[in-house]
C-alpha cells in the first residue's frame, strides 16, 4: 500500500518550480540561454567519445550526414560553453577549460573526417560533397566563432579549406529551384552561405568570383517567387530575373515543402540566413545583397504564422516530432528579424520559447531537453534522439552566443507588420487571427485536410493532425483522407470552405489487404467574423464494405503533455473533472452531454450529429510520418492529445456499402465554461432541416448575437436556393457573404448574416 504525498509538501514543492520559473524568466536572455545548455551538455558527455587523443565524436560519428548534422550542432552547445566567462561550471560539471578541450576535439574529427582533411570517420569513410554537407558547416559555424582566439592554425586552415572544398562541389551542382517539385529554399541558403563563406576565408583564391557568383544564384533562388521571373530590380550586380532558376515560394509566400504547406520550412530556410547575417555581421564582411531577396516579406507571413509565446503556429501541420527541430531553429529567425528588421515583437518570441524549452527540460531528471517525451524515439534511434537534442543546444548556443557579443537592444525598435488574415490557394489554406481567436484550415497540409480553432494566447491548446477533419481508419497501417476537390472564400474577419476527400487505408496485415477505396469525407469549416466561433460541418460514408478500426466525428485533438503540466480540466453539463496525462489504458468519456470547455478557454457545442464525448488513448498518439503523410513510422508517439469527438469507436467493426460512417456538426468556441453553457442553453446553434440530401444547413449566433445561416453542398453538382428558401431558413432577410447569393457551387458553402433593422 502507497503512502500519499502529504498536501504540505505538494504545497512546498508548488512554491519552490514557481519561485525557480521567476527566477529563470528574470534572468537577462543571454543568461537564460546558459541556464538551458548547462545541464545539457553534463548529460550530452554520456554521448561523447574520444576516438583518440585529439578528437572526439558525439554519437557515433560515421559519415553520413545525420551522423554528422548531430556532431556537429552538439559540438556548438560546448564551444559556446566554454568561451563564455558567465558559464557555471558546476551546473556543468566540468570546468570551461575541459568544455573548450571536447569541443575542439570535436571541431578536429569534423574538418580532419571531411574529404578535404585527408581522414575519415569511424566508419572509414570521408564526409562532404552531398546536397547537405554544408548545412553541417553552416550550424557548427557559430560554435567556430566562439572559439576563434583558441583555433591553432591547423584548424583555421582546414576550416577554409573545407568551405573551399564544398564551394567547389557546388559550383558542379545546377541550381535548382520549383513550386512542388525540387522545392530547395532551406538547402540554397544554406549551399548559397557557404559558397559566399569561402570566398570570404580565401580571399584572392583563383575561384574565389565564382564563389560569389554562385552564392549570388543560390540565395537569390532560395525565397523566390514566381513574380521574380520578371523581377528588374538589381540583386549584386543583376537583375533578380537573369538568375532567376525557378520559385521555391509561392507569391503568397506559401512553402510547399516535404509536399505540404510547410511553415516550419519557410523558419529553417530564414534560419541559416540568420546564421550567415551574424557570421558576416561579426567579422565586419558585407553580406551579399541576395541573402536578403524576400526575407522581409517572407518573415511577415511567418510571423503570423507564430503564437505570442513563439510556438510555431504550423498551419498546414507538420510530419515531424513536434516541438523540436522547426521549431527550434525559430531562434536564430528571432534574432535576425530584431537585427536585421528592427522587430522588437521577436523579444516576445524567444522568452515564450525559451519558458517552453525550460519547462520540458525540468521534466527530465538528467538534463537532456526531450528524453521523457522522446523515450521510445531513443529506444528505437539514439541517432534521430541525438540529433533532435543536438538541433535544440545548437540553436540555444546562437542565442546565447550572438546576444553576448551583439547589442541586440542597440538595433532600431519597430514593429513588422504581419497579416491577420492570410490565403494560400494553392494549399487551400486560410487564416485568420484576432486577440481571442487563431483560426485556420488547411486541405493540402501534413496529413491532408485539418482545421484549427484556439484561443490567440492558448498555443498548447494548438495540434493539427486530423484535426476537425473527422478520423476514419481502416484496417491498414496508412490511413488518411487524399483531397479531392474544394471550394472556399474569404470575407472580412473570417472564411468558410468546404471539399470532399477519398477515405484511404493501406498496408493492412493480410496479402492483398490494401483497398485504398475506403469511402469519401466531406468536410465543410467556417470562421465567423465574431473572433470566437468556429463551425464544423462532416458527413462521411463508406464506398465499400469494409472493417474500420477507428472513427471520430468531429475529432478536436487538445494536447495534453509536458507543457501544460499533464492536466486539463474537462467541464460539462454534468460537472468538472481533471484530466491527467499520460493515460495507460484506453477511456472513453461518453455522453459528455451537448457541450463541453477544457481549461475555462476552449468550448464545444454540438449541433446535430451525436452527443459530445472523449477518447484517451493509451500513450502518446502523434507521431512521426516523414517521409510520407500517409502514415506514421514506427517508435510510438511523441505527444499526446485528448480527442473530443461526436461519436468515438475504438476496434474494428463492420460497415456495409454506401453506410453513413457519421453525419454530424459543431461549434467550437474560445469561450470560458459559464459563455459556452449560456450558448448551448440559447439554443444558438441549431440544425436547419432541408430536403435535399446532399445539404446541411445550420444556424447559429456569433458572439455579438448577430445570427448566421452556414449551407453547405456536399455534392459535386451545383444547387440553386431561392431567396424564399434562404429566408425561411435565417428568419428574415440575409446579407450573402460568398461571391453567389442564391447558388452554391459543387462542394460550395454558403454563408448568409440575418439583416438587422437599419442595415
Amino acid at each position: 500500500m502507497g503512502v500519499g504525498i502529504p498536501v504540505k509538501g505538494v504545497m512546498a514543492a508548488l512554491v519552490l518550480a514557481v519561485s525557480a520559473s521567476r527566477a529563470f524568466e528574470a534572468l537577462p536572455l543571454q543568461r537564460q540561454y546558459l541556464a538551458l545548455l548547462e545541464p545539457w551538455a553534463k548529460a550530452a558527455m554520456t554521448e561523447i567519445r574520444f576516438v583518440d587523443k585529439e578528437t572526439a565524436v558525439y554519437g557515433l560519428g560515421q559519415a553520413g550526414h545525420w551522423y554528422m548534422q548531430a556532431h556537429d550542432t552538439a559540438f556548438c552547445a560546448f564551444a559556446v560553453l566554454g568561451t563564455d566567462p558567465n558559464t557555471d561550471e558546476a551546473r556543468v560539471g566540468m570546468p570551461r577549460a575541459e568544455l573548450r578541450r571536447v569541443a575542439l576535439a570535436m571541431l578536429r574529427f569534423t574538418l580532419r573526417g571531411h574529404v578535404a582533411g585527408g581522414g575519415a570517420c569511424t566508419n572509414g569513410k570521408p564526409w562532404g560533397h552531398t546536397w547537405i554537407s554544408s548545412l553541417g558547416l553552416e550550424r557548427m559555424s557559430v560554435g567556430i566563432d566562439a572559439l576563434d582566439a583558441h583555433l591553432d592554425d591547423e584548424l583555421r586552415t582546414l576550416y577554409a579549406e573545407v568551405c573551399a572544398s564544398e564551394a567547389d562541389y557546388l559550383l558542379k551542382r545546377p541550381v535548382t529551384a520549383g513550386l512542388t517539385k525540387d522545392n530547395h529554399p532551406e538547402s540554397n541558403q544554406w549551399q548559397g552561405n557557404i559558397s559566399h563563406r569561402a570566398a570570404v576565408l580565401n580571399a584572392g583564391h583563383p575561384r574565389e568570383a565564382d564563389w560569389r557568383e554562385r552564392a549570388s544564384a543560390l540565395l537569390v533562388n532560395s525565397m523566390a517567387t514566381p513574380s521574380d521571373a520578371t523581377n528588374a530590380a538589381v540583386v549584386d550586380g543583376q537583375a533578380v530575373s537573369a538568375r532567376f532558376v525557378g520559385a521555391n515560394m509561392f507569391d503568397t509566400r506559401a512553402c510547399n515543402h516535404h509536399g505540404y504547406q510547410n511553415v516550419g520550412y519557410m523558419y529553417i530556410t530564414l534560419s541559416n540566413l540568420g546564421i550567415y547575417h551574424f557570421w558576416c555581421k561579426r567579422r565586419g564582411v558585407k553580406p551579399p545583397e541576395a541573402l536578403y531577396h524576400n526575407a522581409l516579406e517572407q518573415w511577415k507571413v511567418m510571423k503570423a504564422c507564430t503564437f505570442k509565446d513563439g510556438r510555431l503556429a504550423r498551419v498546414g501541420g507538420d510530419s515531424r516530432v513536434r516541438y523540436c527541430y522547426c521549431q527550434d531553429y525559430a531562434i536564430p529567425v528571432w534574432l535576425l528579424a530584431r537585427d536585421a528588421f528592427g522587430d522588437a515583437e521577436a523579444e516576445a518570441f524567444e522568452r515564450g520559447w525559451l519558458r517552453q524549452v525550460r519547462a520540458e527540460q525540468q521534466a527530465n531528471a538528467d538534463g537532456w531537453y526531450m528524453r521523457e517525451r522522446l523515450a521510445g524515439m531513443q529506444a528505437l534511434s539514439p541517432l534521430y534522439y541525438q540529433r533532435l537534442e543536438g538541433d535544440k543546444a545548437c540553436t540555444l548556443a546562437c542565442g546565447a552566443y550572438w546576444r553576448r557579443i551583439f547589442d541586440m537592444d542597440a538595433a532600431a525598435k519597430a514593429t513588422v507588420g504581419a497579416p491577420t488574415r492570410w490565403h494560400d490557394p494553392f494549399h487551400g489554406a486560410w487564416l485568420q487571427r484576432g486577440e481571442r481567436r487563431f483560426a485556420s484550415w488547411v486541405w493540402h497540409g501534413a496529413m491532408k485536410a485539418g482545421g484549427l480553432c484556439v484561443p490567440a494566447d492558448a498555443s498548447d491548446m494548438a495540434e493539427w493532425q486530423h484535426n476537425l477533419a473527422g478520423q476514419v481508419f481502416g484496417m491498414g497501417a496508412q490511413n488518411y483522407a487524399n483531397p479531392v476537390k474544394w471550394t472556399g472564400t474569404a470575407f472580412d474577419g473570417g472564411f468558410a470552405t468546404c471539399g470532399v476527400a477519398d477515405l484511404v487505408s493501406r498496408k493492412g496485415l493480410a496479402e492483398g489487404d490494401d483497398d485504398p477505396d475506403t469511402g469519401r469525407i466531406f468536410l465543410a469549416f467556417c470562421a465567423l467574423p465574431d473572433d470566437r466561433t468556429v463551425v464544423s460541418i462532416q458527413r462521411a460514408r463508406t464506398s465499400n464494405a469494409a472493417y474500420l478500426r477507428r472513427v471520430r466525428g468531429l475529432a478536436l485533438s487538445v494536447p495534453n503533455d509536458v507543457f501544460n503540466g499533464f492536466t486539463r480540466t474537462l467541464h460539462a453539463a454534468e460537472g468538472s473533472r481533471t484530466l491527467k496525462a499520460v493515460p495507460q489504458a484506453f477511456e472513453r468519456i461518453a455522453n459528455a452531454g451537448n457541450w463541453l470547455n477544457l481549461d475555462d478557454r476552449l468550448g464545444v457545442v454540438a449541433i446535430y450529429g451525436g452527443s459530445l464525448e472523449v477518447a484517451r488513448l493509451p500513450g502518446r498518439q502523434i507521431p512521426l510520418n516523414i517521409w510520407s503523410s500517409e502514415g506514421p513510422k514506427p517508435g510510438g508517439g511523441y505527444l499526446y492529445c485528448e480527442e473530443i469527438a461526436q461519436g468515438i469507436q475504438e476496434g474494428p467493426r463492420y460497415y456495409g456499402a454506401r453506410e453513413t460512417i457519421f453525419d454530424c456538426a459543431a461549434v467550437v468556441l474560445t469561450a470560458d465554461v459559464a459563455a459556452t453553457a449560456a450558448y448551448a442553453a440559447a439554443g444558438a446553434a441549431v440544425q436547419v432541416p432541408v430536403a435535399d440530401p446532399h445539404l446541411r444547413a445550420v444556424r447559429v449566433k456569433d458572439a455579438a448575437g448577430a445570427v448566421w445561416l452556414i449551407l453547405v453542398n456536399f455534392s459535386e453538382s451545383p444547387k440553386t436556393v431561392s431567396r424564399t428558401q434562404l429566408g425561411g431558413w435565417l428568419g428574415g432577410e440575409g446579407e450573402a457573404l460568398h461571391s453567389d447569393e442564391t447558388r452554391l457551387a459543387p462542394l460550395g458553402i454558403g454563408v448568409w448574416r440575418l439583416m438587422t433593422a437599419g442595415r
